[in-house]
């Protein structure tokens, strides 16, 4: 009876086309896990091993389709209703589930080339992660839904989180494809050596490449049949056992530092802290139980009104009011300033008509725009429009902005219990808190925040999705960002089923789900670091030149080592010839002192 390590080498489409749809249905849901989509990526890896070398390109269609439907079945729930009709909105679906399939079966057969152009065992251990980092920062930039349904982990990532700091999302896709190449690694070592004899000489063509030494550049592969029928020998470079062990060593390194950070909230009562109230306004009209319909502006109000006595910032959802022309904006600005405290800002996500094209271009006469404002007692303090519309659903309709989020300063008085000198420095004794902004779909990019001048303390975000499962992977993308920015983010979801709560800075998990309002006390250190993260200043071009970087060390260390070691040809030889002119040089002179050629004469 053949082993569990036979069947990969007895029949590897069967193996390989069961594992990887299945593992795809836990790795690729609305919010990717870590741990799955490595295994994924591993199996990928090995699938890659025996269809290139063949040229068993259906076996790699075939994968690709099975792949597409995993991805599909796993967001049909919360993409059924995402568009006008359900046919749209399977078309659209599938569309995007074969496109990204396609995008990363890609990826992984361009690193199975590229690790055989670079002939030197440290490359193959660090070019395929810089290829998928690579791939999936083009596929972010290029889409208009970002890292929305990319094979991107956003949940799990475990010791790795301190990562977004440093190098955002390039960082942890980096991390993803490098543990695939360490498990692919050992999975192949296991397969190979644990297969009996029987089934090494039955099936004839060894399908996955092992190194045994350190230093061989170029493996030859037995003959290889191909579909015509006809014999090829492939010349697979190997891997080093070093170079595993270092990426593995290196992987664990960057574990490290986690345990030496804390990952909890600050506390919100302490001399060093700078405490503040924050809301979410999700009224829900009803009468004996029955919704009377969606809210209006005066229950907004209403419920604002009750939730400021507890917080500095009111922060209403996306989308929350509608207004037909400029005149109503005003109107109900100057309605809601009147019932507001002094110190207390609302943060009111609206969609208006464009009433004319604007200079720039940018705006289009007749269609709706998205946007916040931060309202004061005194007025409009802050305001911004959204930039990423939702493709179909929101794109034919509205007109996205090109500025980029700016940022508003509140001055925080002395609470109950300080006095003004003592919470804060003359002459305004006022504790100085950043914030800036952006709506729902903004946040599935990395470069959202790009530019700032310094770090927000806090990121108004409001949303409106349709369904729980976009919620939470929306959440998950607003989380990321301020873990990128080293922040927090208010985000507050009035779509049916939406999540809401306070993330980043130790917060992960978030509030409540559906409507009602509620409010949190949230803190800042005193002083505050105003500094950004590294992540911020450099982005992500840069983050993907440190990983390119990194594996272009590792081609020239071994490319050098393998010179080196070449006795016959190159520095090899010249090293050889020093070290033998030396070895001679210590030999005579070691005659000379057995002779007495060294004594004196007199």
């Amino acid at each position: 009876m053949p082993s569990i390590a036979s069947l990969p080498i007895q029949h590897p489409s069967w193996t390989y086309l069961t594992l990887a749809p299945i593992l795809a249905l836990g790795a690729l849901s609305p919010t990717p896990s870590l741990p799955p989509l490595v295994l994924l990526l591993a199996i990928l890896r090995l699938h890659a091993g025996t269809i290139v070398p063949r040229r068993n390109w259906s076996g790699g269609a075939k994968q690709i389709i099975l792949i597409t439907l995993s991805i599909a079945i796993a967001h049909a729930g919360s993409s059924l209703h995402a568009l006008s009709t359900p046919y749209i909105s399977l078309f659209v679906l599938a569309l995007i589930s074969t496109v990204t399939t396609v995008i990363a079966a890609s990826a992984v057969a361009l690193g199975y080339y590229l690790e055989r152009a670079f002939r030197t065992s440290w490359a193959l251990a660090t070019v395929f992660p810089a290829t998928w980092a690579t791939a999936w920062a083009l596929v972010e930039y290029c889409s208009p839904i970002g890292q929305l349904a990319t094979w991107s982990p956003v949940v799990q990532v475990g010791g790795y989180a301190w990562l977004r700091h440093v190098g955002g999302q390039v960082a942890i896709n980096w991390v993803v494809a490098a543990w695939a190449v360490v498990f692919a690694d050992a999975a192949g070592k296991w397969i190979v050596g644990s297969s009996d004899e029987e089934v090494i000489v039955t099936a004839a063509p060894h399908l996955i490449s092992v190194a045994e030494d350190d230093f061989p550049a170029v493996e030859v592969t037995p003959p290889t049949p191909n579909a015509n029928g006809t014999t090829t020998t492939s010349h697979e470079p190997s891997r080093s056992p070093s170079s595993t062990l270092l990426l593995t060593g290196l992987l664990l390194a960057l574990a490290v530092p986690s345990y030496f950070t804390s990952d909890l909230p600050t506390h919100v009562a302490a001399p060093n802290v700078t405490p503040f109230g924050v809301a979410c306004a999700l009224p829900f009209p009803m009468r004996n139980g029955r919704p009377l319909g969606p809210p209006g502006l005066d229950d907004y109000i209403a419920e604002s009104r009750t939730l400021q006595s507890s917080a500095q910032i009111v922060l209403w959802p996306e989308s929350a009011v509608h207004f037909q022309s400029r005149n109503e904006r005003e109107d109900a600005f100057n309605k809601t300033q009147q019932r507001m405290n002094r110190g207390v800002y609302y943060g009111i996500g609206f969609d208006e008509i464009v009433h004319e094209d604007s200079a720039d271009g940018v705006w289009r006469a007749g269609m709706r725009r998205n946007g916040l404002v931060l309202l004061s007692s005194e007025g409009v303090v802050f305001e911004y429009y959204k930039r990423h519309l939702v493709p179909i659903a929101e794109s034919f309709s509205m007109t996205p902005s090109n500025e980029r989020p700016t940022m508003f300063t509140m001055q925080l008085k002395a609470p109950r219990g300080w006095s003004a000198p003592s919470w804060a420095p003359g002459p305004n004794y006022t504790r100085p808190v950043d914030f800036t902004a952006s709506i729902c779909l903004d946040f599935s990019t990395s470069s959202s925040f790009a530019g700032l001048p310094s770090r927000p303390a806090l990121i108004l975000a409001p949303a409106r999705t349709w369904h729980t499962s976009i919620g939470l992977a929306m959440w998950e993308q607003a989380k990321a960002r301020a873990e990128e920015q080293g922040s927090m983010v208010l985000w507050c979801d009035g779509g049916e089923g939406g999540v809401s709560g306070v993330a980043g800075k130790g917060m992960h998990a978030f509030r409540q789900v559906g409507p009602g309002s509620w409010s949190q006390t949230v803190s800042i250190p005193w002083p505050f670091d105003q500094r950004r993260t590294v992540f911020s200043v450099v982005g992500t071009s840069t983050a993907l030149g440190v990983v390119w970087a990194l594996a272009g060390l590792f081609w020239m260390a071994g490319g050098v080592r393998s010179t080196f070691n070449d006795r016959d040809h190159g520095a090899g030889r010249a090293t050889v010839r020093i070290v033998r002119s030396i070895r001679a040089a210590v030999e005579y002179v070691s005659r000379r002192d057995r002779r007495g050629e060294t004594e004196p004469l007199l």
